[in-house]
């Protein structure tokens, strides 16, 4: 079954819901953004993040779209434009047809 925009709890394995660490998450992605950034002082949420390619999902409350896949690097500092990569997501479902191979590619 497929995941509902409202229930990222849901969404297949290797995703996964850390029981904690999410607030982390959403720390380490503030501190990587450059200005240019498409989510450069969003309000984002972590939601999942996925095991094999290492990427999270955040959910957007503040821009038009709803759900970002972001790639984290983990300097714990601003990257450059385009990192870190992301993808805007309309739903979750776009979540599976994008990344149905988990393999780390993600558009800027």
């Amino acid at each position: 079954m497929l995941p509902t925009p409202d229930d990222p709890g849901r969404v297949p394995a290797p995703w996964w819901v850390p029981d904690n660490g999410l607030h982390s998450l959403e720390q380490e992605l503030h501190r990587e953004l450059p200005p240019e950034h498409l989510l450069y002082g969003a309000r984002v949420h972590a939601a999942a993040r996925c095991e094999a390619c290492d990427v999270v999902l955040f959910r957007v409350t503040d821009r038009p779209l709803p759900w970002a896949v972001a790639h984290l690097t983990w300097s714990g500092r601003q990257e450059q434009y385009p990192w870190p990569r992301t993808t805007p997501l309309a739903t979750l479902n776009d979540l599976l047809a994008q990344h149905p191979s988990h393999d780390g590619a993600i558009d800027s």
